[in-house]
């Protein structure tokens, strides 16, 4: 019997193929990779009680896919009186169930380009309207992260188990360090406002590169992304 382990989530499906489609975290079968009985052994061992406690859910609920007919979407209730945690819990559900990570993340993939293309017009023009847009636009990023991080991570615990695999580090630093620099921007430009378009600054150079750090870790989380729900 040959094993297959799921490159997003790190399930082991024991089988002669994959399966078509990941149990726990819905991954194609072109995201499984053959591995050895040592190596399923290994990477089972390592997987926290969390994690198998939540794969084993993941797993019944792809064996009794007729749920509880008892309950609303999503296995949601409102019989029993909505609380707090009932509501919020309803709420992360429908997030993720209408994908409200890859919408909000649209927010910065579209602004942070042109941000960074207006730092430097303002920078080779010196001017001062560029300057402006450009930090209007960080601002829109930076409002729009806290929505975009906790989407990400709504999803990733509920889609994917929360498993710290390779793909998911990469994604979660890269989202780090767009909003980090993100707010460095911002918090930089509130400072020196006028570096931009004042010849001779020595700091517009930092100043761009910080920007350009912001653009390729947004890049790479978007392309990360896009792997994740096109399943390619």
């Amino acid at each position: 019997m040959k094993n297959w382990r799921c490159t997003v989530c790190n399930y082991i499906h024991e089988g002669e193929q994959p399966p078509e489609k990941c149990p726990v975290c819905g991954a194609d079968k072109s995201k499984f990779v053959e591995v050895s009985d040592e190596e399923a052994r290994q990477i089972q061992e390592a997987k926290s009680k969390k994690q198998l406690e939540r794969e084993r859910k993941a797993l019944e609920k792809h064996r009794n896919e007729a749920g509880n007919s008892q309950a609303g979407p999503d296995g949601y209730s409102g019989s029993s009186g909505v609380g707090a945690s009932k509501l919020m819990d309803f709420i992360n559900k429908q997030m993720v169930r209408n994908h409200a990570h890859p919408v909000s993340v649209h927010i910065p993939n579209g602004v942070l380009p042109v941000s960074v293309l207006f730092v430097l017009l303002a920078i080779v023009f010196s001017a001062e309207t560029m300057a402006s847009a450009a930090f209007y636009n960080s601002i829109v990023v930076l409002l729009s992260m806290p929505l975009v991080i906790y989407s990400g991570y709504n999803a990733w615990q509920r889609k994917y188990g929360g498993v710290l695999s390779t793909i998911f580090i990469v994604k979660i630093i890269a989202a780090a360090t767009v909003a980090v620099t993100c707010l460095l921007v911002v918090i930089w430009h509130i400072f020196d406002p006028d570096m931009l378009v004042e010849a001779g600054t020595g700091s517009r150079a930092g100043f761009f590169l910080l920007n350009l750090v912001m653009l390729a870790a947004a890049v790479i989380a978007g392309f990360i992304g896009g792997k994740l729900v096109f399943k390619d």
